[in-house]
């Protein structure tokens, strides 16, 4: 089984200093930053597989649909960037600030049901809160699929793409959105799965799967808006959601 690896978002030693470990376990790693990021960093990485795509921070005032306030777009745009540069069959994308020592979990649990989506833990919240509130900081995906579920919303918010039929479709009433929630919809569009279902807890559990990050050996993860960072060393995640179930 084949994966690529994207590291998407700001240039951070997290990721960066870690990464000539990390590569073994890809066929190829795609750093995915932007173009005003301390370059730097990269000199000293020496794996041969590991590749870079940059681009300008994105401009939100040119996007459309989108939440002005939220960093989604830039999730967005960074990582249908390194994705992009993908060749291998299948895709795990993680965070530029957190760090994952043993992804052989994540894999094993993906080859269980390749048409899923499975994803981290990691702030994932039950349907009771929000439906398809999915971990949005790590997941693994098929490589095509995961393409088009982010050509289709890059397409929308940055070319008004049949907005009004997709955006809704995906997002539903902007009051009640979440970047975890479109991001899980915009999975159901590109595998074509009707929208009539898509409330339905079966569909949900049909496409997704997730892992508790404490499977993958050591890790850091962050969550900036809330100033915090979880570790295995000293200040462990203990998320409540651990198992898909525990969504519904």
């Amino acid at each position: 089984m084949k994966f690529d690896l994207v590291i998407q978002g700001p240039l951070d030693r997290t990721s960066i200093y870690n990464v000539d470990v990390i590569s073994k376990q890809f066929e190829n790693v795609i750093i995915s930053y932007w173009s005003e990021n301390d370059k730097s960093l990269l000199e000293n990485i020496k794996s041969n597989n590991v590749s870079f795509v940059c681009q300008p921070t994105p401009d939100l005032s040119k996007t459309v649909g989108v939440m002005k306030d939220s960093t989604f777009f830039y999730s967005i745009s960074s990582t249908y960037k390194g994705i992009m540069e993908c060749k291998s069959p299948y895709v795990i994308k993680m965070r530029s600030d957190e760090l994952y020592e043993n992804f052989d979990p994540l894999k094993s649990l993906f080859m269980n049901d390749e048409s899923k989506f499975v994803f981290g833990n990691i702030f994932a919240k039950p349907w009771s809160h929000s439906h398809y509130h999915i971990g949005d900081h790590l997941f693994a995906c098929e490589r095509l699929k995961l393409q088009k579920s982010y050509e289709i919303l890059y397409n929308i918010y940055t070319n008004n793409l049949n907005i009004n039929q997709n955006l809704w479709a995906i997002q539903g009433d902007p009051s009640h959105q979440t970047a975890e929630s479109i991001l899980a919809k915009s999975f159901l569009k590109a595998k074509n799965i009707p929208e009539e279902t898509w409330e339905q807890r079966r569909t949900f559990l049909d496409n997704y799967n997730m892992i508790d990050i404490e499977k993958l050996g050591r890790y850091r993860a962050s969550w900036k808006h809330g100033n915090q960072t979880y570790n295995s060393d000293t200040k462990r995640l203990n998320w409540p959601v651990k198992v898909i179930g525990d969504m519904l």
